[in-house]
């Protein structure tokens, strides 16, 4: 078995085990992690082809700005934690005496 494509299996294994991940995680900040992996997979397998323009615009554009995308509004909406009370969203209100 030749070196390169012991390396190609090995990529894209663990390119398939994250794509998975990203559907199986219900934390959505380690979905987005794990898609950021997926993409880099991607773009390795993409290098293994000989393919470095492809390689290039997968890191650049999907890992870069997809994520960085996906990230900003994840932190940006406001959601209400679990568990939170009902008044931690309201503002405090001052009592008269």
């Amino acid at each position: 078995m030749d070196l390169d494509l012991l390396f190609f299996l090995i990529f894209s294994g663990l390119t398939v085990g994250c794509a998975i991940m990203v559907l199986a995680t219900k934390d959505i900040v380690r979905s987005v992690v794990y898609l950021a992996a997926t993409f880099i997979g991607v773009a390795i397998i993409y290098l293994f082809l000989s393919s470095e323009y492809l390689f290039l615009i997968q890191i650049l554009v999907y890992v870069g700005a997809i994520n960085v995308l996906i990230l900003f509004g994840i932190m940006l909406t406001k959601r209400r934690m679990v568990g939170a009370d009902k008044c931690d969203d309201e503002p405090q209100r001052r009592r008269s005496p």
